[in-house]
């Protein structure tokens, strides 16, 4: 990650942060593609106007100007273990730019920053079947909490 720098989001990183949802939303719930949920820009414009909460954090990592992953995190409260938690609400890095330590970096930033805030946790979702990703939270010491399950009614 040497040549690249982590800077706050700002709001000019509007459309990019609607990038990183898709590709965020793809790595975890693959058979949306399939369903064509992410097509309709206005089903990502509610995702983000539902997390655009105060307190939101988003970092993102570029290089020389351009926007190569972000990660969009906000407070929480573990609802089950009611401790302060970083919720990472959207994690991902463009293709082009995978493999280089961005999604790591990113990670150990928001770890910092909620260490900083006092809280004791940092949670995400992710696919099981995403191995990439899987050995990185499990190389930053992520640990599966919970299973989710689901059941089609339709």
């Amino acid at each position: 990650m040497s040549d690249f720098t982590l800077r706050e989001g700002r709001s000019s990183d509007r459309p990019f942060l609607l990038e990183v949802l898709a590709l965020s939303a793809l790595a975890s719930y693959p058979a949306l593609e399939k369903l064509g949920r992410l097509s309709l820009r206005t089903t990502l414009e509610a995702f983000h106007a539902q997390y655009d909460v105060p307190g939101k954090r988003v970092w993102i990592a570029e290089r020389e100007g351009i926007r190569a992953a972000g990660l969009w995190g906000i407070p929480s409260i573990h609802p089950i273990l009611e401790e302060p938690e970083l919720l990472i609400v959207a994690i991902a890095t463009l293709p082009e730019y995978r493999g280089q330590g961005l999604a790591h970096a990113l990670l150990d930033h928001a770890a910092t920053h909620a260490r900083q805030e006092r809280m004791v946790a940092i949670r995400l979702f992710a696919n099981p079947e995403n191995a990439a990703a899987m050995a990185l939270y499990r190389s930053l010491g992520f640990a599966p909490l919970s299973i989710e399950l689901r059941k089609a009614l339709i």
